[in-house]
């Protein structure tokens, strides 16, 4: 097995010491000089996993006589599991949620989402696609492809789906990623920000009536997967 680059192995440190709350919300970090005393490594090292934490929305950097490296609060927990759909969950953090439609048309839908409609991988269908703002801030992309002749199974975001239980349910497949250009321009980030992509059939009883891609900031909610 390869073995991980030094500067994540820091990142992977210094993000157990914040999950820990070993440096709680808004503490300040060693300075760097002291960083690349403690790892014996360069400073361009100990710059390069500060890079990944700050893009993963784990510290803050501030310039200036007050500045430094901050510890970030830690982004609600959301269960893709849960009987209430994630943008509840959010706001039963305190989150102020907000979904804008932004699309409504017909889209030729991914391979895995024609083959699971039974449909040709050239036909298209009614797609949407979402952006959520948590606190105000754009939190989550989605884009909905739904079943033909299944649209009132769908009322809109498959964010909202509010139970798991009986007929209706979701199977969620979740990968690291790295965001298009669009997902990028909607969510504000920047080229390298490593994120999460979900891809989420929408099931009523075996039937896939819906398939949505789900991409979100790594700083707008931490995923779990509990039943």
């Amino acid at each position: 097995m390869a073995r991980k680059p030094t500067y994540v192995v820091i990142a992977e440190e210094l993000r157990r010491r914040i999950e820990a709350r070993e440096l709680k919300s808004g503490d300040r970090l060693p300075p760097e000089r002291e960083l690349v005393e403690e790892f014996g490594v360069a400073r361009m090292t100990v710059r390069h996993a500060l890079d990944l934490l700050q893009a993963e929305g784990m510290i803050d950097r501030r310039r200036g006589r007050a500045g430094g490296t901050f510890a970030r609060a830690l982004p609600p927990v959301v269960n893709l599991c849960g009987e209430r759909g994630l943008l509840a969950q959010l706001e039963d953090h305190g989150v102020a949620v907000r979904s804008e439609e932004i699309y409504a048309g017909e889209r030729i839908p991914p391979r895995i989402a024609a083959v699971a409609f039974g449909l040709g991988e050239e036909s298209a269908v009614a797609a949407r696609e979402y952006l959520h703002y948590a606190d105000g801030a754009p939190a989550f992309f989605e884009t909905v492809f739904v079943r033909p002749a299944r649209e009132d199974c769908v009322a809109g975001s498959s964010l909202r789906c509010e139970s798991m239980e009986g007929e209706h349910g979701c199977e969620d497949i979740i990968t690291p990623s790295v965001a298009s250009d669009a997902e990028r321009g909607h969510l504000q980030l920047s080229v390298s920000t490593p994120l999460q992509r979900v891809a989420r059939q929408v099931l009523v009883g075996q039937d896939t009536v819906a398939f949505a891609t789900i991409v979100l900031r790594p700083d707008a909610a931490l995923l779990r997967v509990a039943s």
